[in-house]
């Protein structure tokens, strides 16, 4: 890690792997908004891209969606339903700016939203994407969807 914070093993990497593309010629580029973070305790934490309140600093309108582990059905199955997951999208374009994770299998989750940023998907993308069921991935899905006003689980604002 010696280009700096944030100090991650998976960072490093992905900058090794564009040093070792730029010195073999070829045209590569390090995105810094969509690398995931997690902490390993429990329940798990992780998280990518803009805080809400990192948004509004920035000066972006936000819609936020929050969907429970508790009303989750893998998590209720696996007696896990401490946490959340929750999205911070532009509120003009819906776009995902952010997503924050706690609990059960956070780690894991984060990579589908670390994707959403890198692609620069919408609140939309992601809750119209088939998600297998019972999963604990289905709360990513869940909390997009709730952003929109279009959750179905849980009772939107």
């Amino acid at each position: 890690d010696v280009s700096g914070p944030p100090m991650l093993a998976h960072k490093a990497t992905k900058e090794g792997e564009v040093v070792a593309e730029v010195i073999a010629g070829h045209k590569a580029a390090m995105d810094w908004v969509a690398i995931p973070g997690a902490i390993f305790t429990d329940p798990e934490i992780a998280a990518v891209g803009l805080s809400e309140q990192q948004a509004k600093e920035k000066g972006i309108a936000v819609r936020v969606g929050k969907f429970p582990f508790a009303a989750l059905g893998k998590a209720m199955a696996m007696r896990s339903t401490d946490g959340f997951v929750k999205v911070v999208a532009d509120k003009n374009t819906n776009q995902v700016l952010g997503v924050h994770i706690v609990g059960p299998e956070a780690s894991t989750i984060i990579g589908e939203a670390a994707l959403s940023l890198e692609m620069a998907a919408f609140c939309e993308d992601v809750m119209l994407t088939v998600h297998p069921h019972p999963t604990l991935g289905e709360a990513y899905m869940e909390a997009a969807a709730h952003a929109l006003g279009q959750a179905i689980h849980i009772q939107n604002r």
